[in-house]
């Protein structure tokens, strides 16, 4: 059986009185009835020795009566204790509770609750006190949504700690360096949930599936957050910009943005409908458009466009990612020239969204240059590769750099500076940035990026 353990600071013995004309005169046998905004609670002490220790006895019953109300809307709790202890709390007119279950434990301020009227009988030298509480409905809310949502995170938290590599195993009833398990779910997890729909079902089986299309390697939790259905989505820092994004970019909802948590609110009455439709329609993230240049230094010093050798290679490799390349018309003036214009390919992209085939474009450029040596100190000329990429998000519009991989420490050395002979060992050096001895290659940089 869990247990849940409430620990009510007793405030200073100054409180805060209702109207009295909102008070019933017989609320001490019959307690008001609970409104749509007001809830009541009357304490009772036990006998006391003065009129104070009565006073605080039947104040510790009224925040025991609203603690336990809270607390059996909880799931699974079904034993539930009170414990007396010192005012602890930063927060004006709050009484710290303390939660504590077989799985976790947490504080929560308990706001709001004022003293509506009293009465203290003296009975044979014995004190009994009587104290109408009273609680506005949204500061209950505020405290039950607080300990459900301190449920729901550590729900998530086991979760996350079952399905992503990185997340430390709990040690202790608590994450590392956080005081619960809420902050740690702020701090780390996108939450989605919508406001003012029906279906919401479907609206949230939508949303799963657009945050899986949008970056496969998403995991997702599905719980109650502040009294909705949510979903919970691990790893915030990577992924809250590119799902902002992508959803203004729908325009089909409202968006309240606090911290990492996103409530949205359908536009139109075919929201839900022009959803699904978006969703189904978001670009494939397995595929891949690869483009750009090769460069060779010559002799001379020029610069010459040279074959796809680089750009061939990415392609294939891109597979041991899950990533199939595809065919898009890309003008040749974006890559028949020696200076690569990734601003102007990603615009281009942008601006024929509709037709363009793949989640990615990779705007790969590869260069040679060439060292000619000196003869007279036998210093044979050389030819060094490298390489770089631009992977392009058409959907989150992000943009990621990849370091350059390159052929330093291995010579290459042409029989003549001949043209000819420049241009064969340069794209010698060019097919070299694939060999996995090459390290830096550019099987270790697409490892950068595209692993990720």
């Amino acid at each position: 059986m869990k247990k849940l353990l409430f620990v009510c600071a007793v405030f200073a013995l100054a409180v805060h009185f209702a109207s009295a004309q909102q008070v019933p005169p017989d609320w001490d046998t019959s307690p008001p009835k609970d409104t749509a905004g007001v809830l009541y609670r009357v304490g009772v002490s036990m006998p006391q020795a003065t009129e104070q220790e009565a006073f605080k006895s039947a104040w510790q019953n009224v925040l025991q009566n609203f603690a336990s109300s809270i607390a059996t809307r909880v799931e699974s709790l079904t034993d539930i204790s009170v414990r007396e202890e010192g005012y602890d709390s930063g927060i004006a007119d709050a009484y710290t509770v303390y939660v504590e279950t077989s799985s976790f434990s947490t504080q929560v301020p308990l706001s709001g609750v004022r003293e509506a009227a009293r009465t203290i009988e003296n009975r044979g030298g014995a004190y009994t006190a009587r104290i109408l509480g009273v609680m506005n409905d949204a500061d209950y809310q505020k405290a039950l949504w607080y300990i459900e949502n301190e449920e729901a995170s550590f729900l998530a938290y086991r979760f996350f700690e079952q399905k992503v590599k990185g997340i430390t195993r709990l040690s202790g009833s608590k994450p590392a360096g956080y005081g619960d398990f809420y902050s740690w779910l702020r701090d780390n997890c996108v939450t989605i949930s919508f406001a003012g729909t029906d279906g919401q079902g479907e609206y949230l089986g939508q949303i799963e599936s657009f945050c899986k299309k949008l970056y496969r390697n998403a995991v997702i939790f599905a719980g109650i957050m502040d009294g909705k259905a949510a979903r919970v989505v691990y790893d915030s820092p990577k992924y809250y910009d590119g799902i902002v994004r992508a959803l203004q970019d729908f325009r089909i909802f409202s968006m309240q943005k606090e911290n990492s948590a996103l409530v949205l609110a359908p536009l139109g009455q075919s929201s839900l409908a022009a959803f699904r439709s978006a969703v189904a329609d978001m670009k494939d993230g397995s595929k891949i458009f690869v483009t750009g240049i090769e460069v060779i230094q010559t002799e001379e010093g020029d610069v010459l466009n040279s074959s796809n050798l680089v750009i061939n290679q990415f392609a294939t490799a891109a597979r041991q990612y899950g990533l199939n390349g595809v065919r898009f018309n890309l003008p040749a003036g974006y890559t028949g020239s020696t200076f690569l214009d990734e601003a102007a390919i990603m615009a281009y992209i942008r601006g024929n969204i509709k037709t363009f085939p793949a989640r990615y474009a990779a705007i790969v450029y590869a260069e040679t240059r060439l060292s000619q040596g000196v003869a007279a100190y036998n210093v044979p000329a050389t030819i060094t590769a490298a390489a770089r990429f631009t992977l392009y998000d058409v959907l989150t519009g992000e943009s990621a750099g990849s370091p350059e991989a390159d052929t330093r420490g291995f010579v290459f050395s042409p029989a003549s500076l001949r043209q000819e002979a420049v241009i064969a060992e340069s794209r010698r050096a060019l097919r070299f940035l694939y060999d996995p001895k090459n390290k830096p290659g550019l099987e270790g940089i697409m490892s950068e990026v595209l692993g990720k």
